[in-house]
């Protein structure tokens, strides 16, 4: 593997051979001819031009699945190498938002979203009842998509929720990690036994506490979550010490338990699933980062950085052995450049 010598803004490496795989341990970067997405707000590219994108969410622009012309995205890597690839999410338009059993229906913006099923707001529970449906009727209702033939990549970043709202409603805990893990695992098993040919990446966390520590080093942003602390009550809210505490705990356990649930899927050996853990910000000091990572809408969400910095994390660990895999984002990396021998790591 070689680095790519360009910017986030370009991805100019060697074009890579035919290949056809065997099973999902012999997948090739060139082998994906279509991009997925389960999440939350990050994945649904909520508040990435910060002000001066009202409350929209800027899905063309999303880490992992945007298609927008030129935007630093996992889905625009992969479109280099297969330029048909199908899924992709465009544009931009007002939020979706899905909390919990607030859901609406058919809010989705079908010609926009495309395969990002992400939902801002969205808790684990929200991928099965509601995410899931939608992404399933979209896949087969695109006839450009070989729906049985067709590899997938699939990626889940879920979970920020689940524990920003545990202090906002006073009979609420924390989610327990084995309820975590068991919507989790039901997830999967909705996509293993109802979409074929799938590669799944489940991204960990970082410790979301430290969003409160480096909003800190701006004055507008402190002033922001001192007024505006109901977007993660347990990070913001008064009296949050303790709590900022317990979530980076639950942080931990939540992301033990996708790398169990990614052992297990590999152990079980099924040829055209498998599901794989990449930690690529799971150790990120945000300290070691610069402030505007965070989005100037709300200094919470991500950045069109960060955003950046994310697609770049996944994709280099996509393409990086587990026991080489990164564990620490930094908006300098630059993507690596696949060879003819490069897969997308299962193990």
């Amino acid at each position: 593997m070689i680095l790519c010598g360009t910017s986030h803004a370009l991805f100019d490496c060697p074009p890579l051979p035919p290949h056809v795989p065997i099973n999902v341990t012999d997948l090739h970067p060139n082998d994906i001819k279509v991009v997925m997405a389960l999440g939350d707000s990050i994945t649904a590219g909520f508040g990435i031009m910060g002000t001066q994108g009202d409350m929209n969410e800027f899905r063309g622009l999303s880490w992992d699945i945007g298609g927008d012309q030129n935007a630093t995205t996992l889905a625009n890597f992969l479109r280099f190498y297969t330029p048909d690839i199908q899924g992709f999410s465009l544009g931009e338009h007002v939020a979706e938002i899905c909390y919990g059993k607030l859901c609406p229906p058919f809010q989705y913006h079908p010609t926009l979203d495309v395969l990002d099923a992400a939902q801002s707001g969205a808790m684990v529970s929200d991928l099965v009842t509601h995410e899931m449906d939608y992404l399933v009727t979209m896949l087969k209702a695109n006839k450009a998509i070989n729906f049985e033939e067709d590899w997938k990549v699939l990626t889940i970043l879920i979970g920020a929720n689940d524990l920003c709202a545990s202090c906002t409603f006073l009979d609420k805990k924390f989610l327990d990690p084995d309820e975590f893990e068991a919507h989790l695992s039901t997830v999967l098993e909705e996509v293993r036994n109802n979409i074929p040919r799938v590669f799944v990446n489940l991204v960990e966390m970082f410790n979301l506490s430290q969003v409160y520590d480096l909003s800190l080093k701006t004055p507008r942003c402190a002033e922001i979550h001192r007024d505006l602390y109901i977007e993660c009550d347990c990070i913001f809210g008064p009296g949050a010490v303790k709590n900022r505490i317990a979530v980076d705990m639950y942080v931990q356990e939540y992301n033990a338990r996708s790398r169990g649930l990614a052992a297990y899927y590999q152990a079980f050996g099924d040829p055209n699933f498998t599901v794989v853990a990449q930690p690529f910000a799971s150790n990120t000091a945000l300290k070691d980062q610069p402030t505007d990572i965070l989005s100037t809408l709300d200094c919470f969400h991500p950045s069109l950085i960060a955003h950046e910095a994310l697609a770049t994390g996944l994709w280099n660990n996509m393409l990086t052995p587990a026991a080489m895999k990164k564990t620490v984002m930094n908006i300098t990396d630059t993507p690596i450049c696949p060879t003819a021998d490069t897969l997308l790591y299962t193990y």
